[in-house]
């Protein structure tokens, strides 16, 4: 999901510079799998900790708070640990070449929030999905003017350029418009998803699309200004194909993944998952455990 929460142009151009910098510094200072076979949980077990790689820079999920990485994730890397006896070893980089930098054992797991697609799923093991990533649309609140997804006819809808819901929100025009309806009256995209909110709460725009879990989070934090479309019964419509949040592991490290996907397991199973949900995005939502991986 990261591709669709770049802060502006200046960012993306500096971040690839610096994850050149920090790539080649990492080969000794950030390596915690120094073997050459695959990774076992008594290895890490041996060392004393778990090393998660991330781009602390999209809150809720992973953010910075002074010196220290908080959010949805952290809390659940934070749990997976306690219950391994180790400590955690988060890692904040950039996100250009981060995946690259697994592949190097630079680290044990890519913590960052991660899209679920075909191709890092040939590349590395996707763990169960820790959150729901399909796009959704964010209308001001108390607009009557749009009671469901089929009410955009008309309206300026904003989102993010160069991201996977800029696509789906094009696809949707074009059904309304295959259905006979008039489709938006304009598609706006910015550099940045705050800009886009900023000029739905000033008026400039009647809606915002951008992935539900993001879009829950910034309801919870905004409630007198937001509000997620939904249907009669009050749940949030999405539209474009569905798209799930994990980590990634490397393929050989399967007693790693396994136990990720145990420990997330659990956690759906205990309420630990649902709590945090709330906690971080406001509502809890149901995740899956198999079919989560889209056709190539």
């Amino acid at each position: 999901m990261k591709s669709g929460r770049r802060f502006g142009m200046l960012r993306k151009v500096c971040a690839v510079a610096v994850a050149s910098v920090l790539a080649a510094g990492c080969l000794t200072a950030c390596g915690s799998s120094k073997n050459t076979g695959p990774l076992t949980l008594d290895q890490i077990k041996e060392n004393g900790k778990l090393t998660v790689a991330t781009e602390a820079a999209y809150e809720p999920f992973e953010y910075m708070d002074g010196d220290k990485i908080i959010g949805y994730n952290a809390d659940l890397f934070a749990k997976i640990c306690d219950d391994l006896g180790v400590e955690l070893d988060y890692i904040d980089l950039p996100f250009q070449g981060i995946l690259a930098g697994l592949e190097a054992k630079k680290y044990d797991v890519v913590g960052a929030t991660l899209g679920v697609t075909a191709e890092r799923a040939g590349k590395y093991t996707m763990t169960y999905p820790i959150q729901n990533g399909t796009t959704v649309f964010v209308k001001r609140k108390g607009d009557d003017s749009i009671k469901s997804i089929e009410d955009m006819s008309g309206k300026k809808v904003g989102t993010q350029t160069s991201c996977y819901n800029e696509d789906d929100t094009k696809k949707f025009n074009e059904k309304l418009k295959s259905e006979g309806k008039d489709g938006y009256a304009e598609l706006l995209k910015y550099d940045s998803f705050p800009e886009a909110f900023a000029e739905l709460k000033n008026g400039k725009i009647d809606l915002v699309a951008q992935n539900y879990a993001s879009c829950a989070a910034v309801v919870m934090k905004n409630p007198d200004d937001y509000e997620i479309v939904a249907d009669d019964l009050g749940k949030a419509e999405m539209v474009g194909t569905d798209t799930w949040v994990s980590w990634a592991v490397r393929k050989e490290d399967t007693e790693l993944s396994d136990y990720i996907n145990s420990e997330i397991h659990k956690f759906k199973e205990d309420g630990t998952l649902a709590e945090l949900q709330k906690k971080w995005f406001g509502e809890a939502v149901d995740l899956p455990e198999s079919d989560y991986i889209p056709a190539e």
